[in-house]
């Protein structure tokens, strides 16, 4: 299950909200990192497969879960270093 905070930072995304959420959670995911390097093709293929048949399409469930990957990946990434000026 998806704990407050992990929903909160999902909810940030564009295109994130309550129902895609319960989505992720049905196929187990728990964190945003989870989602990270995931490709959103996929993720809808696996979704509809956990539901029983299609609940979700392309165009918007592939940006909503590619809007939450990036998200994922720019959580996972480094903070950029100040160069230095000469």
């Amino acid at each position: 299950m998806i704990d407050e905070r992990e929903r909160a930072k999902m909810k940030a995304v564009p295109l994130c909200g309550e129902r895609v959420i319960a989505r992720l959670d049905s196929i187990g995911t728990q964190r945003l990192a989870d989602l990270a390097g995931r490709d959103p093709w996929d993720m809808m293929h696996e979704i509809n497969l956990q539901a029983g048949r299609p609940i979700w399409r392309a165009p918007t469930a592939v940006i909503a879960l590619q809007n939450l990957i990036d998200a994922a990946e720019q959580e996972a990434a480094p903070p950029a270093q100040p160069t230095e000026a000469e």
